[in-house]
């Protein structure tokens, strides 16, 4: 059986599902990395390379990166579960972590000053500044002014929208108002990205279902946590709550990470990474999946090109703030 990289590989289109496992040089030509442009052998000196892919939809911010680190599988996993791609995002003001049935004491880090407090009483409606439900919106206008009031209000929010997901996954994601009955659907996206990932369902069938029908699928052995978060993304103050999944096939590893709410700026965002144990380390490529409404319509390609280029740099940032922190603690 193929291992968790080359079923993911397989899954990008990157590998054929007639093919053996692959050797770490085959899964980087696969991958698109030619020796004759060196990408290859970029990648195996320890740089990041980005990798080509499709979107899902006209929404889909798409794209992949493939890099070598010392750290074995495992204990990539074992840092990503404890959050360690969120402690190396330089955008992340403030998190926590969220478990069982969640409670607002969960929440006890997310605060707000005033001008938050009172920016987002502003934009707290229907439309395309913020995301949020037709119920929320409504929520958020009948909060009394102050920012103990609207903290208070943004905490039930987040508590809720955690308490669906933990209960329903996908199916228990709140579509946005968008106004004039205009809607975003963030679980469709997410749907997509998912189902996407066909080489899961013929190689790794149990993690594929997990993707796609969490919490009904699960995986035996499945690590998972629950982050929220509240960041500044492009000079936007960004709330988002974040799951992430690992699961083990032999000593490769296969992880998500589904940011299932996002308050501004995009809608959803779903990474999935392949750790594939190498001589002299770990070979890992990451797909990323983000989706946001400002890439459709004219010029869309475009700007998807762009915006691509532009989560790919902040993709390698956190991953090379990780790498070097994990290096220092080794």
């Amino acid at each position: 059986m193929k291992t968790a990289l080359a079923a993911l590989l397989t899954a990008f289109g990157l590998v054929t599902a007639a093919q053996a496992e692959p050797t770490a040089d085959q899964v980087l030509a696969d991958a698109g990395l030619s020796a004759a442009d060196k990408q290859s052998q970029s990648v195996t000196n320890g740089e990041f390379v980005n990798v080509s892919i499709g979107g899902v939809s006209e929404r889909d911010l798409a794209f992949a990166i493939a890099f070598l680190v010392k750290t074995p599988p495992d204990a990539l996993a074992k840092q990503i579960v404890a959050g360690q791609l969120v402690t190396a995002d330089t955008q992340v003001k403030a998190f926590g972590e969220l478990s069982g049935a969640g409670s607002l004491a969960d929440f006890a880090k997310l605060t707000l000053t005033a001008d938050e407090a009172k920016s987002l009483a502003k934009n707290a409606k229907a439309g395309d500044v913020l995301n949020l439900s037709t119920s929320e919106a409504a929520a958020f206008k009948n909060v009394p002014d102050g920012a103990a009031p609207m903290q208070e209000q943004l905490r039930k929010m987040l508590l809720a929208r955690y308490q669906a997901y933990k209960a329903s996954g996908l199916a228990g994601i709140a579509s946005y108002d968008r106004g004039g009955g205009r809607t975003g659907d963030p679980a469709a996206d997410l749907r997509k990205a998912s189902e996407a990932t066909k080489g899961l369902q013929k190689y790794l069938p149990v993690f594929q279902k997990v993707l796609v029908d969490y919490p009904k699928g699960t995986a035996p052995g499945m690590e998972e946590k629950f982050f929220w978060m509240k960041s500044v993304i492009h000079g936007e103050l960004t709330f988002v709550l974040s799951h992430v999944m690992v699961v083990a096939d032999g000593a490769a590893r296969a992880a998500v990470k589904r940011e299932y709410y996002v308050s501004t700026g995009y809608n959803a965002e779903q990474s999935v990474a392949g750790f594939l144990p190498v001589q002299g380390g770990t070979i890992a490529v990451t797909t990323v999946h983000a989706f946001t409404e400002q890439v459709t319509g004219m010029g869309g390609s475009m700007k998807r090109g762009i915006g691509s280029k532009v989560m790919a740099s902040k993709m390698k940032e956190i991953y090379e703030a990780a790498r070097e922190r994990s290096q220092k603690t080794r």
